[in-house]
């Protein structure tokens, strides 16, 4: 069941930020940028580009070219209902959780010794959706205010609201290619929350999967850094530095994983991170500008003397997780060569 309890699911226009912010610069910039740029057909446009794009872009480039250029949307699936649900909740207690009703936790607790009628202030805010959560929302939700209240409590409130939630942020900038190009991007999303740390700030990303450390944690530290460039771009000065980043995973037992996490770290000597997200810009937009956007389908590297049938074989594949198999340019080649090898057998 799909439930948002602040509304609609609309996200801000850019109207709606240029009001909020006054940044005509970077609205204008969004209105002449696009996902499907093409520097022959569109030379007055510019690429733009979000965490989940560049993300999409790394994973297969056909896929990213069927979504951008081709516009064809996945099936939605049962994580990401469970993904947005949460998601929307976090968003609603930020909103709504008032500060009378964070003086009175503190005061049950710290003054009158009551943490029993603290929790019922605290965990009777949250609203109750109309029908039961059917995907697991109801532990998650439970944990992540877990993890708030206990937060509330240990800071006696300072700095435990976030400086941002979901934070609009748009961006320009250029990116330099190895033959010295500088092109222009559009650079924009939405942050889950960030807090004031000290002197600087943390992204804090709230994810609904599992977690695995060893496998999730590099990646993480890619859209962090994407974030963290997007920032120091933009004009929201308001929000940096940025010194740590970290990750809130209350579900993180699920499907086999390690269990609920909070992973959190000091970003400064993550170097390698930032430069891969630079590398990956520079290989995005020379891919549009080559208009080459060929598919990725292996887990692994192919070798130079595998065939086609060994490599199905041995490695494992990203297309059990593609929606477009049936436009894709490496599936109809594979289907051919399975039909030879059949009809030769």
């Amino acid at each position: 069941m799909r439930w948002n309890p602040n509304g609609d699911d609309s996200r801000p226009s850019i109207d709606d930020y240029l009001a909020e912010t006054g940044h005509e610069e970077e609205a204008e910039s969004y209105r002449m940028s696009t996902y499907a740029w093409n520097p022959t057909l569109t030379p007055d446009k510019k690429l733009r580009v979000t965490k989940s794009s560049l993300g999409t872009f790394g994973w297969c480039r056909q896929q990213y070219f069927l979504e951008k250029f081709k516009g064809l949307r996945g099936e939605q699936q049962d994580h990401h209902i469970r993904g947005l649900n949460v998601h929307d909740m976090m968003e609603w207690f930020w909103a709504n959780f008032t500060k009378e009703q964070e003086e009175r936790v503190l005061e049950l607790v710290h003054v009158e010794n009551k943490p029993r009628e603290a929790r019922e202030v605290f965990f009777g805010a949250f609203p109750q959706p109309p029908e039961p959560y059917i995907y697991g929302e109801d532990e998650q939700i439970a944990q992540w205010a877990e993890w708030q209240f206990q937060r509330l409590l240990h800071t006696g409130g300072k700095q435990w609201r976030p400086a941002g939630v979901e934070a609009n942020i748009h961006a320009t900038r250029y990116v330099e290619l190895e033959d010295g190009e500088a092109v222009p991007i559009h650079i924009n999303g939405f942050i889950d929350t960030l807090f004031a740390d000290e002197d600087a700030f943390a992204l804090m990303e709230l994810k609904t999967g599992k977690y695995k450390s060893r496998s999730k944690v590099p990646s993480m530290r890619k859209e962090m850094a994407f974030y963290k460039m997007m920032l120091e771009h933009s004009k929201h000065a308001e929000f940096l530095p940025i010194a740590h980043w970290g990750w809130e995973f209350p579900g993180g037992g699920i499907n086999g994983g390690e269990g609920p996490t909070i992973y959190y770290e000091n970003n400064e000597k993550q170097w390698a991170a930032m430069k891969s997200v630079e590398k990956a810009l520079q290989r995005l937009v020379q891919a549009h500008i080559d208009m080459d956007f060929p598919p990725d389908p292996w887990m692994g590297k192919k070798r130079d003397d595998e065939t086609l049938e060994d490599l199905l074989e041995r490695n494992g594949m990203k297309c059990s997780w593609c929606d477009y198999r049936e436009h894709c340019s490496f599936w109809s080649l594979t289907d051919e060569y399975l039909d030879e090898i059949m009809e030769e057998e």
